[in-house]
């Protein structure tokens, strides 16, 4: 099901970003990262704490020329585990972002832009399969040549959790199944991500 969610979900934006004037005729820039998670916390209503372990992730970005930057769509996957909660997850970002872009000095530029999107969500303490998110990012990049760039990146990312569930949770008495209560909590995470960028 959540396979499903996440193939229509990257299908969708992608045929929506490519089918674009702008798309077509302007450069095209494809950036696979390697990275790394670091995630906040969040407390439920009867004071059970959700605690995401910081964990590496991949990510590709897909953009084009638009103005003074770039316009694009940024996936992102992270396998998750939790502290004090039974079983593991992931966590899959598909945002729409944009960016502007500064030349800051010969052979390096920076950026800074925001997403919009959602996130496909596998784990047993949330009920929906997709939350809303956003993000902030911001970063430089070195240019090797004329079509290749390596890119060190940061980005702040935000989900709007709601909601009633059951999970299994480990507490001071032992593993027991504990009702997990969510009502408009954001769960933020901040990724560093390294790419190499390749344009044509």
């Amino acid at each position: 099901m959540k396979l499903s969610i996440i193939a229509t979900l990257i299908g969708a934006a992608f045929v929506t970003f490519v089918s674009t004037p702008v798309f077509a005729e302007n450069t095209i820039y494809l950036t696979p990262y390697v990275g790394y998670s670091f995630s906040d916390r969040i407390t439920d209503e009867n004071g059970i704490e959700i605690r995401t372990e910081s964990d590496p992730h991949i990510a590709l970005a897909l953009e084009t020329d638009m103005d003074l930057g770039r316009v694009g769509l940024f996936v992102s996957h992270q396998p998750n585990e939790y502290t004090d909660i039974q079983g593991d997850g992931s966590f899959t970002y598909v945002h729409l972002q944009s960016a502007i872009r500064y030349n800051t000095f010969t052979l390096w530029d920076s950026f800074f832009g925001a997403s919009l999107g959602g996130t496909i969500v596998d784990a047993e303490w949330s009920k929906d399969d997709l939350l809303f998110s956003a993000g902030l990012l911001g970063g430089i990049e070195y240019h090797i040549n004329s079509s290749t760039r390596l890119v060190f990146e940061a980005r702040w990312l935000a989900n709007l959790i709601d909601g009633d569930t059951s999970a299994i949770c480990q507490l001071p008495t032992g593993a027991q199944t504990c009702l997990i209560s969510i009502d408009s909590e954001w769960l933020t995470q901040f990724q560093t991500n390294v790419g190499i960028t390749f344009s044509f």
